[in-house]
Protein backbone atom coordinates (compact mmCIF):
# COMPACT_ATOMS: atom_id res chain seq x y z
CA UNK A 1 0.00 0.00 0.00
CA UNK A 2 0.86 3.46 -0.69
CA UNK A 3 1.33 5.83 2.39
CA UNK A 4 -1.94 7.60 1.43
CA UNK A 5 -3.92 3.82 1.43
CA UNK A 6 -2.54 3.08 4.71
CA UNK A 7 -3.55 6.39 6.05
CA UNK A 8 -7.12 5.53 4.09
CA UNK A 9 -7.51 2.47 6.38
CA UNK A 10 -8.16 4.60 9.37
CA UNK A 11 -11.45 6.18 7.74
CA UNK A 12 -14.78 5.30 6.93
CA UNK A 13 -16.85 7.34 4.75
CA UNK A 14 -20.34 7.71 4.42
CA UNK A 15 -21.94 7.33 1.13
CA UNK A 16 -25.94 7.37 -0.23
CA UNK A 17 -27.62 3.61 0.52
CA UNK A 18 -29.51 3.42 -2.45
CA UNK A 19 -26.16 4.08 -4.44
CA UNK A 20 -23.04 6.10 -4.23
CA UNK A 21 -22.68 9.01 -7.01
CA UNK A 22 -19.86 9.07 -9.60
CA UNK A 23 -18.87 11.71 -7.58
CA UNK A 24 -18.84 9.76 -4.39
CA UNK A 25 -16.72 6.94 -5.98
CA UNK A 26 -14.44 8.93 -7.60
CA UNK A 27 -13.46 10.83 -4.44
CA UNK A 28 -13.23 7.26 -1.79
CA UNK A 29 -10.51 6.68 -4.81
CA UNK A 30 -8.96 9.61 -5.20
CA UNK A 31 -8.39 10.42 -1.62
CA UNK A 32 -7.60 6.60 -0.87
CA UNK A 33 -10.63 5.78 1.70
CA UNK A 34 -10.33 2.66 3.28
CA UNK A 35 -13.75 1.76 4.41
CA UNK A 36 -17.59 3.07 3.88
CA UNK A 37 -20.68 3.78 5.78
CA UNK A 38 -24.25 3.44 3.83
CA UNK A 39 -25.74 6.50 5.14
CA UNK A 40 -29.60 6.99 5.39
CA UNK A 41 -32.34 4.09 5.22
CA UNK A 42 -32.86 2.09 1.80
CA UNK A 43 -35.83 -0.52 0.90
CA UNK A 44 -33.50 -2.11 -1.94
CA UNK A 45 -33.62 -5.56 -0.57
CA UNK A 46 -30.71 -7.17 -0.39
CA UNK A 47 -29.37 -7.78 -3.89
CA UNK A 48 -29.67 -4.40 -5.11
CA UNK A 49 -27.49 -3.37 -1.99
CA UNK A 50 -24.75 -6.04 -3.35
CA UNK A 51 -24.80 -3.92 -6.55
CA UNK A 52 -24.14 -0.80 -4.21
CA UNK A 53 -21.46 -2.04 -2.22
CA UNK A 54 -19.92 -3.77 -4.79
CA UNK A 55 -19.59 -0.95 -6.47
CA UNK A 56 -18.02 1.09 -3.39
CA UNK A 57 -15.74 -2.35 -2.62
CA UNK A 58 -14.31 -1.79 -6.29
CA UNK A 59 -12.57 1.49 -5.99
CA UNK A 60 -11.27 1.30 -1.65
CA UNK A 61 -9.82 -2.09 -2.42
CA UNK A 62 -6.08 -2.00 -2.62
CA UNK A 63 -3.33 -4.36 -2.33
CA UNK A 64 -6.00 -7.16 -2.06
CA UNK A 65 -6.99 -5.43 1.08
CA UNK A 66 -10.85 -5.31 0.87
CA UNK A 67 -13.20 -2.16 2.70
CA UNK A 68 -15.42 -2.93 5.67
CA UNK A 69 -18.70 -1.88 4.28
CA UNK A 70 -20.75 -0.89 7.28
CA UNK A 71 -24.28 0.00 7.99
CA UNK A 72 -26.90 0.36 11.40
CA UNK A 73 -28.86 -2.23 11.47
CA UNK A 74 -29.34 -2.52 14.49
CA UNK A 75 -33.27 -3.01 15.98
CA UNK A 76 -36.77 -2.12 15.06
CA UNK A 77 -36.06 1.92 15.21
CA UNK A 78 -32.55 1.83 13.67
CA UNK A 79 -32.43 -0.20 11.15
CA UNK A 80 -31.00 1.16 7.82
CA UNK A 81 -31.66 -1.76 5.52
CA UNK A 82 -34.74 -3.13 4.62
CA UNK A 83 -36.53 -4.39 1.40
CA UNK A 84 -36.82 -8.37 -0.32
CA UNK A 85 -34.38 -10.50 1.90
CA UNK A 86 -34.06 -8.17 4.36
CA UNK A 87 -35.75 -9.48 8.30
CA UNK A 88 -37.72 -7.08 10.14
CA UNK A 89 -35.79 -6.46 13.13
CA UNK A 90 -37.50 -6.18 16.25
CA UNK A 91 -36.98 -3.39 18.61
CA UNK A 92 -33.85 -3.33 21.41
CA UNK A 93 -35.93 -4.36 24.03
CA UNK A 94 -37.83 -6.91 22.09
CA UNK A 95 -34.82 -8.33 21.50
CA UNK A 96 -33.75 -8.13 25.41
CA UNK A 97 -36.71 -10.70 25.80
CA UNK A 98 -35.01 -13.30 23.79
CA UNK A 99 -32.60 -15.66 25.55
CA UNK A 100 -29.34 -14.87 24.66
CA UNK A 101 -28.52 -18.25 23.20
CA UNK A 102 -31.51 -17.60 20.67
CA UNK A 103 -30.62 -14.07 20.28
CA UNK A 104 -27.46 -15.31 18.95
CA UNK A 105 -29.15 -17.51 16.55
CA UNK A 106 -31.40 -14.70 15.50
CA UNK A 107 -28.07 -12.60 15.03
CA UNK A 108 -26.28 -14.94 13.00
CA UNK A 109 -29.49 -14.84 10.59
CA UNK A 110 -29.54 -11.37 10.41
CA UNK A 111 -25.65 -11.20 9.72
CA UNK A 112 -26.06 -13.82 6.93
CA UNK A 113 -28.20 -11.07 5.10
CA UNK A 114 -25.47 -8.33 5.63
CA UNK A 115 -23.27 -10.66 4.41
CA UNK A 116 -25.07 -11.42 1.55
CA UNK A 117 -25.80 -7.84 0.69
CA UNK A 118 -22.04 -6.97 1.24
CA UNK A 119 -22.15 -5.45 4.52
CA UNK A 120 -19.47 -6.60 6.50
CA UNK A 121 -19.74 -4.38 9.50
CA UNK A 122 -22.80 -3.71 11.47
CA UNK A 123 -22.62 -0.54 13.66
CA UNK A 124 -23.92 -2.81 16.70
CA UNK A 125 -24.77 -4.20 19.63
CA UNK A 126 -25.84 -0.91 21.69
CA UNK A 127 -24.42 -2.27 25.54
CA UNK A 128 -26.38 1.09 26.44
CA UNK A 129 -28.13 0.78 29.44
CA UNK A 130 -31.63 2.88 30.26
CA UNK A 131 -32.42 2.92 33.59
CA UNK A 132 -36.60 2.05 34.36
CA UNK A 133 -37.52 5.64 35.90
CA UNK A 134 -35.40 7.19 33.14
CA UNK A 135 -36.78 5.19 29.66
CA UNK A 136 -37.78 6.79 26.86
CA UNK A 137 -37.22 10.38 28.52
CA UNK A 138 -33.49 9.52 27.07
CA UNK A 139 -33.68 10.66 23.42
CA UNK A 140 -30.90 8.61 21.66
CA UNK A 141 -31.50 5.04 23.22
CA UNK A 142 -34.59 5.01 25.50
CA UNK A 143 -37.13 6.86 23.07
CA UNK A 144 -36.17 4.82 19.80
CA UNK A 145 -36.42 1.17 22.27
CA UNK A 146 -33.04 0.81 21.11
CA UNK A 147 -31.82 -0.73 24.10
CA UNK A 148 -31.89 -4.23 25.22
CA UNK A 149 -32.84 -3.59 28.86
CA UNK A 150 -32.25 -1.47 32.40
CA UNK A 151 -30.27 -4.36 34.32
CA UNK A 152 -26.49 -4.06 32.89
CA UNK A 153 -25.63 -7.91 33.06
CA UNK A 154 -28.58 -8.71 31.06
CA UNK A 155 -27.85 -6.24 28.53
CA UNK A 156 -24.19 -7.25 28.69
CA UNK A 157 -25.24 -10.56 27.70
CA UNK A 158 -27.34 -9.93 24.71
CA UNK A 159 -24.58 -7.56 23.47
CA UNK A 160 -22.14 -10.54 23.49
CA UNK A 161 -24.70 -12.72 22.08
CA UNK A 162 -25.27 -10.44 18.87
CA UNK A 163 -21.39 -10.14 18.54
CA UNK A 164 -20.93 -14.33 18.36
CA UNK A 165 -24.12 -14.85 16.10
CA UNK A 166 -22.71 -11.56 13.57
CA UNK A 167 -19.41 -13.47 13.82
CA UNK A 168 -20.71 -16.75 13.16
CA UNK A 169 -22.18 -15.30 9.81
CA UNK A 170 -18.57 -13.69 9.34
CA UNK A 171 -19.96 -10.03 9.77
CA UNK A 172 -17.90 -7.49 12.31
CA UNK A 173 -19.58 -5.44 14.60
CA UNK A 174 -19.32 -2.68 16.75
CA UNK A 175 -20.73 -2.35 20.33
CA UNK A 176 -21.76 1.35 21.35
CA UNK A 177 -21.32 3.77 22.74
CA UNK A 178 -19.13 3.67 25.15
CA UNK A 179 -19.15 4.85 28.47
CA UNK A 180 -22.52 5.12 27.50
CA UNK A 181 -25.19 7.63 26.65
CA UNK A 182 -28.67 5.50 28.22
CA UNK A 183 -28.86 8.63 30.87
CA UNK A 184 -27.53 11.58 28.39
CA UNK A 185 -29.42 14.79 28.53
CA UNK A 186 -29.82 14.97 24.29
CA UNK A 187 -28.99 13.41 21.55
CA UNK A 188 -25.35 13.81 20.68
CA UNK A 189 -26.34 13.96 17.02
CA UNK A 190 -27.90 16.88 17.14
CA UNK A 191 -26.89 18.24 20.25
CA UNK A 192 -23.00 19.70 21.11
CA UNK A 193 -23.62 19.72 24.49
CA UNK A 194 -24.81 16.58 25.88
CA UNK A 195 -23.69 15.25 28.90
CA UNK A 196 -24.03 11.81 30.91
CA UNK A 197 -23.77 11.17 34.60
CA UNK A 198 -21.36 7.75 33.86
CA UNK A 199 -18.60 7.13 36.66
CA UNK A 200 -15.67 5.30 35.81
CA UNK A 201 -16.35 3.01 38.17
CA UNK A 202 -20.38 2.78 37.35
CA UNK A 203 -22.40 -0.09 37.68
CA UNK A 204 -23.81 0.47 34.34
CA UNK A 205 -20.52 -0.25 32.96
CA UNK A 206 -21.31 -3.84 33.26
CA UNK A 207 -23.00 -4.14 29.58
CA UNK A 208 -19.71 -3.21 28.02
CA UNK A 209 -17.61 -5.59 30.59
CA UNK A 210 -19.56 -8.62 29.61
CA UNK A 211 -20.07 -7.47 25.73
CA UNK A 212 -16.18 -6.63 25.43
CA UNK A 213 -15.61 -10.50 26.68
CA UNK A 214 -17.22 -11.81 22.89
CA UNK A 215 -14.08 -10.51 21.54
CA UNK A 216 -15.91 -7.36 19.40
CA UNK A 217 -13.45 -6.20 16.63
CA UNK A 218 -14.81 -2.96 17.83
CA UNK A 219 -15.92 -0.51 20.17
CA UNK A 220 -17.75 2.50 19.13
CA UNK A 221 -17.18 5.75 21.83
CA UNK A 222 -19.66 8.48 22.39
CA UNK A 223 -19.54 11.84 21.48
CA UNK A 224 -20.74 13.26 24.47
CA UNK A 225 -19.16 14.84 27.76
CA UNK A 226 -18.80 12.81 31.11
CA UNK A 227 -18.14 15.37 33.46
CA UNK A 228 -17.87 12.61 36.22
CA UNK A 229 -15.69 10.69 34.67
CA UNK A 230 -13.11 13.75 34.21
CA UNK A 231 -13.36 17.40 33.63
CA UNK A 232 -11.80 17.37 29.83
CA UNK A 233 -13.01 17.01 26.61
CA UNK A 234 -16.10 14.83 25.19
CA UNK A 235 -15.41 11.24 24.97
CA UNK A 236 -14.11 10.52 21.66
CA UNK A 237 -11.29 12.95 22.18
CA UNK A 238 -10.95 11.92 26.03
CA UNK A 239 -7.35 9.83 26.68
CA UNK A 240 -9.18 9.16 29.85
CA UNK A 241 -12.18 7.61 28.33
CA UNK A 242 -10.63 5.43 25.38
CA UNK A 243 -7.00 4.72 26.82
CA UNK A 244 -7.61 4.79 30.71
CA UNK A 245 -11.15 3.30 30.13
CA UNK A 246 -11.69 1.34 27.55
CA UNK A 247 -7.69 0.00 26.96
CA UNK A 248 -6.91 0.21 30.94
CA UNK A 249 -9.97 -0.34 33.06
CA UNK A 250 -11.77 -3.17 30.56
CA UNK A 251 -8.45 -4.38 28.91
CA UNK A 252 -9.85 -3.57 25.44
CA UNK A 253 -7.20 -4.04 22.40
CA UNK A 254 -9.12 -3.64 19.39
CA UNK A 255 -10.62 -1.07 17.22
CA UNK A 256 -11.72 1.92 18.89
CA UNK A 257 -14.27 3.39 16.09
CA UNK A 258 -15.77 6.87 16.81
CA UNK A 259 -19.39 7.98 16.33
CA UNK A 260 -20.12 10.03 13.09
CA UNK A 261 -17.76 12.81 12.96
CA UNK A 262 -20.17 14.42 10.28
CA UNK A 263 -22.80 15.21 13.68
CA UNK A 264 -23.56 18.53 15.29
CA UNK A 265 -22.22 17.11 18.15
CA UNK A 266 -18.46 17.66 16.99
CA UNK A 267 -19.05 20.42 14.17
CA UNK A 268 -17.24 23.28 16.17
CA UNK A 269 -13.74 21.80 15.15
CA UNK A 270 -12.81 21.88 11.31
CA UNK A 271 -12.27 18.49 9.89
CA UNK A 272 -9.08 18.12 10.01
CA UNK A 273 -8.52 18.83 13.80
CA UNK A 274 -11.42 16.63 14.33
CA UNK A 275 -9.68 13.64 13.00
CA UNK A 276 -6.26 14.39 14.48
CA UNK A 277 -7.94 15.69 17.78
CA UNK A 278 -9.40 11.73 17.65
CA UNK A 279 -6.54 10.12 17.15
CA UNK A 280 -4.35 11.84 19.67
CA UNK A 281 -6.61 10.95 21.92
CA UNK A 282 -6.31 7.27 21.32
CA UNK A 283 -8.88 6.31 18.58
CA UNK A 284 -8.59 4.27 15.61
CA UNK A 285 -10.88 4.21 13.23
CA UNK A 286 -12.63 7.39 12.54
CA UNK A 287 -16.71 7.19 10.59
CA UNK A 288 -17.78 10.12 9.14
CA UNK A 289 -20.74 10.30 7.72
CA UNK A 290 -20.45 13.37 5.67
CA UNK A 291 -17.75 12.25 2.78
CA UNK A 292 -16.57 15.83 2.15
CA UNK A 293 -14.96 15.42 4.92
CA UNK A 294 -12.58 13.13 3.74
CA UNK A 295 -10.03 15.36 1.89
CA UNK A 296 -8.91 17.65 4.49
CA UNK A 297 -9.13 14.84 7.68
CA UNK A 298 -6.63 12.33 5.25
CA UNK A 299 -4.51 15.26 4.37
CA UNK A 300 -4.07 16.38 7.88
CA UNK A 301 -2.74 13.12 8.99
CA UNK A 302 -0.86 12.48 6.61
CA UNK A 303 1.11 15.15 7.42
CA UNK A 304 1.13 14.80 11.00
CA UNK A 305 2.49 11.30 10.26
CA UNK A 306 5.46 12.84 8.12
CA UNK A 307 6.00 15.82 10.87
CA UNK A 308 5.32 13.76 13.93
CA UNK A 309 8.07 10.26 14.74
CA UNK A 310 5.35 9.24 17.71
CA UNK A 311 2.08 10.19 15.77
CA UNK A 312 3.74 8.25 12.72
CA UNK A 313 4.23 5.45 15.74
CA UNK A 314 0.97 5.70 17.00
CA UNK A 315 -0.75 5.63 13.60
CA UNK A 316 1.01 2.68 12.38
CA UNK A 317 -0.02 0.42 15.02
CA UNK A 318 -3.80 1.95 14.39
CA UNK A 319 -3.20 0.86 10.37
CA UNK A 320 -2.23 -2.72 11.59
CA UNK A 321 -5.59 -2.91 14.06
CA UNK A 322 -7.32 -2.15 11.66
CA UNK A 323 -5.76 -4.59 8.97
CA UNK A 324 -6.13 -7.16 11.78
CA UNK A 325 -9.95 -7.22 12.18
CA UNK A 326 -10.14 -7.33 8.32
CA UNK A 327 -7.93 -10.31 8.92
CA UNK A 328 -10.39 -11.96 11.10
CA UNK A 329 -13.31 -10.95 9.13
CA UNK A 330 -11.61 -12.39 5.74
CA UNK A 331 -11.14 -9.01 3.83
CA UNK A 332 -7.21 -9.47 3.46
CA UNK A 333 -5.85 -11.53 0.71
CA UNK A 334 -8.24 -13.54 -0.15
Amino acid sequence: MTPEQRVGQLFVFGVVSTGATEEQLRDLARYSAGNAFLRGPTDLGVEDTRAVTDAVAGVTTYAGVKPFVSADQESGNAQSLDGEGFSALPTGLEQGELRPARLRREARTWGEELKDAGVTLDLAPVADVVPEDVGTANDPIGYFERQYGSDPASVGNHVAAVVRGMADAGVATSVKHFPGIGRATGNTDSDPQVTDPTRRDDPLLESFRRGIAADPPMVMVSSGFYPRISDGPRACFNPTIMQGMLRGDLGYDGVIVSDSFGSASVAGDPPGKRALRFFRAGGTLLLDTNADDLRPMARAVLREVRSDPEFARTTKENVLRVLEAKDRFGLVGR
